[in-house]
């Protein structure tokens, strides 16, 4: 199996897509500023933090975690959280290198220094200089020292553009968005949606954690792990838990309502098919009226009644009455 392509199914913490995160007002800009109808544009940006003397690169970023872990960048990003990042727009992994897209090289403040103590040397050979500015724009500190220890655990790719990702609709594997905004940009992509997956990754997310969570601490008691007198704690858990079996049942009964809309879709769909194996059944291949009592005619294949009649009486008139 080539990297590129390995997804969340074989290994659990990989993706083979690349995901933009944005809110909801610059991923409505990132489908209306293409140059056609059906173009998008990621503008490349200066990231909001850098140094200018030291990285005043156009990029723009992507990350390569998996979707059901996105919602984790709210979670995490105080930033994401505020400006309500939970729209994304991505592709495929290996498309994307093709495009130009590489992942970011996290440097620990030695490393790095050494890099830009070489980047801003006048003494470099063409081809190093040539390198050093191939590497500079997809460096990023990976802030061992500081409080928060930097930002490895977005794991972004970027693309090194003074204008911005280019893509067509068509390009798009992916959407993340709230449910309720989902038919909205369905209409937007026009056919172009009917390829997309589309995923509410603050849903999936909190989903996930509830259950990791959940399980966490369900597996400590099943264990013997807290003391029988600690009670507060396991009437919390069972409190919580009782939320979150609530939440899995009116879960099960929305997937049971789109159950039975599938079967209610399914038998319209059967009917729908049956007439029109009726209606082809039904209709002559000389005139294309329909009937229920079309005629063979050797010459001219079914014909309907009143056709069948005209022609009738042409060939009487032309030849019967000469």
């Amino acid at each position: 199996m080539k990297t590129f392509e390995i997804d969340q199914i074989v290994k659990p913490d990989m993706s083979d897509y690349l995901i933009h995160m944005t809110s909801e007002k610059s991923f409505n800009s990132i489908l209306n500023s293409g140059r056609h109808e059906s173009e998008g544009l990621i503008n490349a940006l200066v990231p909001q933090g850098a140094k200018k003397s030291s990285f005043n690169h156009k990029i723009a970023c992507f990350t390569e975690t998996p979707v059901h872990a996105i919602g984790a960048f709210i979670e995490i990003s105080k930033r994401r959280s505020s400006e309500n990042m939970v729209y994304g727009i991505g592709f495929k992994k290996a498309f994307m290198v093709e495009e130009g897209v590489r992942p970011t090289a996290y440097l620990d403040n030695t490393t790095l220094g050494k890099l830009l103590q070489i980047k801003s040397s006048e003494s470099l050979s063409v081809s190093s200089r040539e390198f050093i500015d191939l590497l500079a724009p997809l460096v990023h500190p990976l802030g061992e020292k500081s409080q928060r220890q930097g930002f490895s655990w977005e794991r972004e790719w970027r693309y090194v553009d003074d204008i911005g990702f280019r893509f067509n609709y068509d390009d798009i594997e992916v959407i993340c968005c709230p449910s309720e905004s989902k038919s909205m940009i369905k209409m937007k992509l026009g056919e172009y949606s009917s390829k997309v997956k589309f995923f509410d990754t603050s849903l999936q997310y909190q989903e996930l954690t509830d259950f990791l969570s959940f399980s966490k601490e369900r597996d400590s008691i099943e264990a013997g792990i807290f003391d029988s007198d600690d009670r507060d704690l396991i009437d919390e858990f069972l409190s919580g838990f009782d939320l979150y079996i609530e939440r899995l049942t009116q879960h099960k009964e929305f997937l049971l309502q789109l159950t039975a809309q599938v079967n209610t879709v399914e038998s319209e769909l059967t009917k729908l098919r049956e007439w029109q194996e009726e209606l082809k059944a039904h209709t002559a291949e000389y005139c294309g009226h329909y009937s229920k009592y079309l005629i063979n005619n050797k010459l001219f294949g079914t014909i309907c009644p009143d056709c069948n009649d005209s022609l009738k009486h042409v060939w009487d008139k032309q030849y019967k009455d000469a």
